[in-house]
């Protein structure tokens, strides 16, 4: 693969960090459900974003008449009965014996259901015929999609304590995920506050600070007696009334990390985005 040239490179840094956001009045929840759902699910059973095709990475599609629709190719992948059979083999890895790989829709329902994940759309559990039903039910395939992601965390989350208070047991993901979020945000609010401590004046005998450490607008200083000069030229040798003043740099805003007790202290993304930055600092910056 070639690497992108620098100028490629920045501008994509730059469209990573500034999404464009919607207004919360134009914002649609069902359709952002949706396309983070089959995003997760088409990437996950092709073993990564990178292996999608083109046609998959966006799964919408704009008709004539400004109304959205899920584009055809996905549409047969859905109802095909191996994208979530792959995708239960990349995210999840073969279960425990004897139990076998799921091969179908069918197998992989009956496989959900042992773990107490059965899917659930309309009060009723989801079956197979529900998945490859034309047109497409699109509820039957989320409430599958959420019993695979459920799957994912609650196994990623086992080797994770129970944090206090919480009832020990496998439904309990929710809570550990909740409690390592906020152990990263407390982390980032510490180190900020460590590194917005003001550092003592050094003594008027001590040592000159270093080159990096010095005012970057001192450079003007050394105009002023060539100003002086001039003025004195042009008013007759009458000493002139000067005044500078020194630009001050507004106050650096440190940045806030606040807690996380619940869900919907996760509303805002400001939580998710700390945890990308505390363990990818290059990918997403605080800036």
């Amino acid at each position: 693969m070639v690497a992108a040239p620098p100028a490629a490179a920045a501008a994509m840094r730059r469209g990573f960090l500034v999404p464009e956001i919607r207004p919360l009045d134009q914002y649609d929840g069902a359709r952002a459900r949706s396309a983070a759902s089959l995003a997760w699910a088409i990437a996950t059973g092709y073993g990564g974003a990178g292996n999608v095709p083109e046609e998959l990475r966006d799964p919408f599609y704009t008709d004539q008449y400004e109304q959205e629709h899920i584009k055809p190719p996905v549409t047969r992948l859905l109802v095909a009965s191996d994208i979530y059979c792959r995708a239960w083999r990349h995210a999840l890895g073969p279960p425990e014996p004897p139990a076998a790989p799921p091969a179908d829709n069918g197998a992989l329902l009956a496989l959900l259901t042992r773990r107490g994940l059965p899917p659930i759309f309309q009060d009723a559990p989801v079956r197979e015929a529900d998945l490859q039903h034309k047109p497409i039910k699109m509820g039957a395939h989320l409430a599958l999609i959420d019993s695979l992601m459920v799957a994912f965390v609650t196994e990623a989350t086992r080797g994770l304590g129970p944090p206090p208070g919480a009832p020990p047991g496998p439904n309990s993901w929710e809570q550990k995920i909740l409690c390592w979020l906020d152990t990263v945000n407390r982390k980032l609010q510490e180190r900020t506050e460590r590194e917005g401590t003001p550092r003592p004046a050094a003594p008027p005998d001590g040592p000159a600070a270093p080159p990096s450490m010095r005012c970057p607008t001192r450079w003007y200083w050394k105009l002023v007696p060539h100003a002086i000069a001039f003025c004195l030229k042009e008013s007759g040798n009458k000493p002139p009334v000067i005044r500078y003043r020194k630009d001050k740099a507004p106050p650096r805003q440190s940045p806030c990390f606040p807690p996380v007790l619940g869900m919907k202290d996760l509303a805002s993304g400001g939580a998710l985005a700390a945890a990308i930055h505390y363990y990818c600092p290059q990918a997403l910056r605080l800036e």
